[in-house]
């Protein structure tokens, strides 16, 4: 018994020496964490990261602001971090605990200088935000992380005060516009700068980053800033720089998102049988509109009175009418006036648009030690279109080393990257070929109006082009042997087969990378020698097949196929050498620096089309043609630059920066080669004053100044030198032909110079409640000076025009941007809103300041800038209403007739009624116009905000614009009432008759636009205004108890929804469109591939 006692004493005491010795191997932190006045921080953050694991553990403080954790090992550092919005987080580095201890601590934060201890990267270096004394907007990576954005550009939208970024075509991978503060050119290109990594690229298409390697982007707003980089910096500067390594064990990030997109908005077109019923009124009112004009001639010649009735059949019309083929009436709208049930009713839009797939897929590592850091990712991204057989796949790597040995820290960033895109030609009319040859543009506007008693294949599987031919009874023949029979309808393509017979495969690579050396050459002062590169190569190839023509002509074969092939190459080097001198004397601080840079771009391009002798459709090679056409092109620009900059404050307290650059350019005049830029700014950080010490409720506050000047070098490479191009003479005799030659294609100029922009900047930063709101304001106004123009030149000289630098515009504006940070409890809470003003105004022109009038897409669509107005203005003929019965018309001024005599039946009840704008009595559109609008927006607006709940994260982004005017164009012929092609459901609303005038502002159907009812006009002129909601994201991030047994340290699961809605009272696709990137041509819309809204699911994970 004595035995078992003492075992069992034994085994108790062994299961009490185990239990001892295991919990001895682990032990707890608890602690408190205050504010300065030593209150509690209810709602802060710890975390302990196990400094050889990297595994962490995360708690919230109580309401106590006591925190607790165990289980944490023994004998092993971890770093301690405090954290609370509006306060500055406090990290202990290393604390390593004993055995069974149970560690007390006390962490007192202190209200944070917020993001003025933030680093804004600038032009050649970086600043601390409270030490900016320029208009920089800026984003960090923390802004991109809780949604997916595909480039770099639309990461920017609605999210900086001044930087207006539109997305004008749905095109998957398609480039964003970006405008900062307006526009300030007219014929030079308005793009801003691109600078990646310290690199300025020449091709600013900005799509082939990946947007999970960006750290940061700055925007360059006022002229101080952006003056150092001089003849580049008028239209702003945008920054991108990307991630790099990090000491410690590598950091592995993999993120994933996969979504579904869809048309976002689309527009209400008729029916079969309302599209036959508008028909019928169309050839009826030309039917008697053409038969009233000839008996009016008939009695004023002495000849009989042609009796005819609205119910002659098509034979009858044609004899009555002399054969007027606008007047019959297609017999296949019979069977749908009779409401015959069950005929064909095709939607076009459904048949070319579908629900795509979006994907993108990244993993990076970041990690490295003290001498030697590295940042890798490799990426992949598929967006299918949403228009058949459209889509745009990238993949792309990266590679950032950042080392140092002794007094050399040196470093490589090179990213590869290589794009597939399948295009097609979605933009602009239903009728017009682009430049590669490809069939009748718009596949959008072809959807649009198409017919829809035309069905998308025959019996037979084929394709059918049933609209193709235009006259009745007009027969064509097919290459196949087959024949179309023309019904009346405007000749168009079969949108379908347009999008999948014709081929437009596009592969480009491009490779931009840098490397550097510096060396601190003595205490204080760093040399650096940078090469940058960026390399890019496409090649187009294309496909037309014979099925599908170019043009028809009657009775005719239609074309035979046609392939083209296109390839460019473009290299530009950079090479910069700085010194850079930091030093810092009691209260003063002084860093200067030095500069000169080289800059070469190489562009070179082959172009060869080949349009006959293809055997068959299925050989889609250039070389299975007859090559008719070909072309090449070879330019260089090179830009030298020495640079200098000075930035000094005292007591971090008064601040000052001035700069200058000096750019000689190969682009410009022999006596203007060099331009010089210079700029200056200061800033007063008042609450470091005695006088607002005791302010409490302000944390920061800081008012600045600049005045600066840049310049813009972007126009076409030797204009100033007048360089030679090749040309055709046509030599007559015996056997005249064309011969090749050569000859100069501008008019020389040596005087050639930049567009000039000055710009003086005002504004504030304030911080208030503990840097809990922020609120930064900025006016500016901008005067460009030396407008690049074409003058009138005599002709004597063998040119009409030559480019002169003449005119002036002027931009003036505020933006504001507002931002708060809170926490209640366990919630987190951030809002941010921005909003911008800006104004336009041309202030001089060319001789005589004579207005410059520029042609839109569509005949008498017309551009006016105006000296007194803003760019690019539309000018167009003012539609007061409808007439609405005939006592109306005999009432109101008329078109004149050939003989300069009043017409008064020019104009019938149910037509427009145009305003006599220069009060003549006489409707003359070609004068009676006026200025009716424009592109530019009066303001624009962001706002977002995010919460956080245990885990649960909530992100909304909404944009928008108020003020602008857009061009419809599409209305011009999807609203045109013509009756020979589809026509939007608005037009349900036209004028019938007196006892049916519909909404009153809408014309009769007429085949034939009477009384210039299809003239471009103000009924063509729509709001443009919008509000946009961006991005819906939600998100889940999965407790760190319970991913830590996988090895992970976070774990984000989300849902995101971008451009679900937008509140616009723009009745096309995208109230964001423009067919034009010209200054004074923008603001078009007609046909453009439409936005997609998309829902998708993503994962964010960490190792």
């Amino acid at each position: 018994m004595l035995r078992n006692f003492t075992k069992h004493l034994l085994l108790c005491l062994l299961i009490v020496s185990v239990t001892a010795t295991a919990w001895a191997q682990t032990s707890e932190i608890t602690g408190i964490v205050k504010d300065e006045t030593g209150a509690p921080l209810i709602g802060a953050s710890i975390v302990l990261l196990n400094t050889k694991t990297n595994e962490k553990k995360g708690i919230m403080v109580n309401p106590d602001g006591k925190f607790q954790i165990t289980g944490l090992s023994a004998g092993v550092p971890y770093n301690i971090s405090a954290s609370f919005i509006g306060y500055t987080t406090k990290t202990i580095e290393n604390y390593l605990l004993k055995a069974g201890e149970q560690a007390t601590l006390l962490i007192q934060l202190n209200p944070a200088a917020s993001s003025l201890t933030d680093v804004v990267v600038v032009g050649y270096g970086s600043q601390k935000k409270k030490d900016v004394t320029t208009a920089i907007a800026s984003i960090k990576a923390s802004d991109l992380e809780n949604q997916p954005i595909n480039n770099a550009a639309e990461a920017m939208v609605g999210k900086m005060a001044g930087v207006q970024v539109s997305q004008g075509s749905g095109t998957p991978g398609g480039a964003l516009s970006i405008k900062v503060r307006g526009v300030g050119t007219i014929t030079a290109g308005s793009n801003p700068l691109y600078v990646i990594d310290g690199v300025p690229i020449s091709n600013d298409n900005i799509n082939t980053i990946n947007t999970n390697d960006i750290a940061s982007i700055e925007v360059l707003k006022d002229a101080s800033s952006a003056a150092i980089y001089g003849s580049r910096g008028s239209n702003g500067v945008v920054l991108i720089t990307t991630k790099q390594g990090k000491t410690g064990v590598a950091a592995i990030s993999v993120n994933s998102y996969t979504g579904w997109q869809s048309l976002a908005h689309k527009i209400d077109m008729m029916d079969a049988y309302q599209y036959a019923q508008m028909t019928l009124e169309s050839r009826n009112n030309t039917y008697a509109d053409a038969m009233d004009a000839i008996n009016r001639r008939n009695a004023a010649t002495g000849l009989p009175r042609i009796n005819y009735n609205i119910n002659d059949s098509n034979a009858q019309r044609l004899v009555n009418s002399g054969n007027n083929t606008s007047a019959v009436i297609p017999t296949e709208i019979l069977p749908y006036l009779n409401g015959q049930q069950g005929l064909t009713n095709t939607d076009w839009q459904d048949e070319i648009f579908r629900t795509a797939k979006i994907q993108n897929h990244s993993i990076s590592a970041a990690g490295g030690s003290e001498t030697m850091k590295y940042y890798a990712s490799l990426e992949y991204f598929d967006q299918d279109g949403i228009i058949l057989n459209s889509g745009f796949k990238r993949y792309s790597g990266r590679l950032n080393l950042d080392g140092k040995k002794g007094i050399f820290r040196y470093g490589v960033n090179i990213t590869p990257s290589l794009i597939k895109e399948k295009r097609l030609n979605a933009n602009g009319a239903y009728n017009a070929g682009n430049a590669n040859g490809l069939n009748t543009g718009g596949i959008v506007a072809s959807a649009l109006h198409y017919s829809p008693l035309w069905p998308v294949y025959n019996a037979d599987g084929s394709y059918s082009f049933a609209q193709n031919s235009w006259s009745p009874g007009q027969v064509t023949t097919l290459p196949n042997g087959s024949t179309i029979t023309g019904n009346g309808e405007t000749q168009a393509w079969n949108p379908v087969a347009l999008a999948m017979l014709q081929k437009d495969d596009v592969g480009s690579n491009r490779l931009t990378g840098s490397t550097f050396v510096e060396a601190e050459i003595i205490k204080d002062l760093k040399y650096k020698i940078q090469l940058g590169v960026d390399i890019f190569s496409s090649a187009e190839d294309t496909f037309r097949p014979s099925i599908i023509p170019l043009s028809n002509t009657a009775g005719n074969p239609l074309s035979d196929a046609q392939a083209s092939s296109r390839t460019i190459r473009e290299t530009n080097w950079l090479l910069e050498h700085t010194l850079n001198y930091t030093k810092t004397f009691g209260d003063h601080n002084l860093s200067a620096l030095l500069g000169w840079s080289n800059q070469k771009d190489d562009l070179s391009g082959n172009y060869a089309v080949a349009t006959r002798g293809f055997i068959s459709d299925q050989i889609e090679y250039l070389s299975a043609g007859l090559v008719t056409n070909g072309t090449s092109t070879r330019q260089q620009w090179s830009l030298a630059s020495g640079i200098a900059r000075v930035q000094y404050s005292y007591k971090s307290k008064y601040l000052f920066t001035g700069s200058v650059r000096a750019d000689g350019s190969s682009r410009f005049g022999s006596n203007n080669k060099w331009g010089y830029f210079p700029s200056a700014s200061v800033g007063w950080r008042l609450s470091e004053e005695e006088f607002l010490k005791d302010a409490k409720a302000i944390s920061d506050l800081k008012i600045r100044a600049s005045l600066g000047q840049t310049g813009n070098f972007n126009i076409p490479n030797y204009l100033a030198q007048g360089a030679m191009t090749n040309y055709g003479y046509i030599f007559g005799g015996g056997t005249p032909g064309v011969v090749n030659g050569a000859a100069p294609f501008a008019q020389p100029n040596d005087d050639l110079s930049w567009e000039k922009t000055t710009q003086l900047n005002v504004g504030f930063d304030a911080a208030f409640f503990n840097n809990k709101l922020t609120l930064s304001v900025d006016a500016y106004n901008s005067n460009t000076t030396d407008l690049l123009l074409n003058v009138p030149v005599p002709l004597t000289t063998g040119f009409s025009t030559e480019l002169k630098n003449i005119g002036k515009v002027n931009n003036r504006g505020i933006d504001i941007n507002l931002g708060t940070q809170q926490q209640f409890g366990a919630v987190k809470w951030t809002a941010s809103a921005n909003f911008s003003k800006n104004k336009n105004k041309v202030v001089e022109l060319g001789p005589g300041n004579a207005d410059i009038i520029s042609t839109g897409s569509v005949a008498n669509a017309y551009f006016l800038t105006r000296v007194g107005e803003p760019i690019g203005s539309y000018y167009l003929p003012v539609v007061l209403g409808v007439f609405a019965n005939q006592a109306e018309v005999n009432a109101y001024p008329h078109y004149l007739d050939t003989q300069g005599n009043y017409d008064l039946n020019t104009s019938k009840p149910g037509d427009f009624k145009f305003k006599d704008v220069d009060g003549d009595g006489v409707i003359d559109l070609t004068k009676d116009r006026e200025i009716v609008g424009n592109y530019l927006p009066k303001f624009t607006y962001g706002f977002a905000t995010s919460a956080e709940y245990k885990g649960i994260d909530l992100n909304v982004s909404m944009q928008g614009v108020y003020g602008n005017k857009i061009l419809n164009l599409s209305r011009r012929y999807f609203a045109n009432k013509e009756g020979n092609m589809n026509n939007m459901i608005s037009s349900l609303d036209r004028w019938v008759s007196e006892s049916n005038p519909g909404s009153g502002q809408d014309v009769r159907a007429n085949r034939v636009a009477k009384g210039s009812n299809g003239t471009t006009s103000t009924w063509h002129v729509e709001d443009g205004s919008y509000l946009r909601i961006r991005n819906i994201a939600l998100g889940y991030t999965f407790p760190t108890d319970l991913i830590k047994k996988l090895s992970l340290s976070k774990v984000r699961l989300y849902v995101s929804m971008q451009n679900p809605f937008t509140f616009t009272k723009y009745t096309g696709y995208n109230p964001e469109v423009t067919n034009r990137s010209a200054a004074t041509t923008n603001g078009e819309d007609y046909g453009v591939y439409p936005t997609a809204k998309t829902t998708s699911i993503g994962l964010n994970i960490t190792l």
